[in-house]
């Protein structure tokens, strides 16, 4: 098997994303959102109708998490 190193230039910044759909919640005019109602397609027929609470206040244990990790950037 071949092995490879890789290393990552100084100043490079590490980061997450977040997607609407994963954060926000409550979608109900998307392609996501009907998915979500298919029978079968979420375990236990969840759905993502209040998603993370992320606007909450659950951002600040994500950001506190992330800076934890080692990361300084975030695209929203």
């Amino acid at each position: 098997m071949i092995s490879a190193t890789h290393t990552f230039p100084r100043g490079f910044k590490w980061g997450s994303a977040t997607a609407a759909h994963q954060v926000e919640g409550h979608a109900q005019n998307s392609d996501w959102a009907q998915w979500e109602t298919l029978p079968g397609k979420i375990k236990e027929n969840g759905s993502a109708a209040v998603a993370c609470d992320w606007w909450g206040g659950r951002w600040r244990e994500d950001f506190d998490r992330a800076a934890a990790d080692g990361q300084t950037t975030h695209r929203l």
